[in-house]
């Protein structure tokens, strides 16, 4: 039981900080106002998108390898 908690509380905080990470390009993204801008916003949320990605990929192998 205990670990089934530990895994739980895991998910719940992977969760929030995907969701964290994603606030910041996404209203970057919102607020451009010319094409430049808008361009900028998508490459730096493709980038966030790809890191969290690679994170969240090796942060759920380690989990399930304990």
């Amino acid at each position: 039981m205990r670990r089934k908690g530990r895994k739980a509380k895991f998910w719940t905080v992977l969760a929030m900080v995907n969701t964290l990470a994603l606030i910041y390009p996404i209203s970057l993204y919102v607020q451009a106002d010319n094409n430049d801008a808008q361009f900028f916003a998508t490459m730096v949320l493709l980038g966030v998108v790809f890191l969290l990605a690679i994170t969240d990929t090796v942060s759920a192998l380690v989990a399930f390898l304990q």
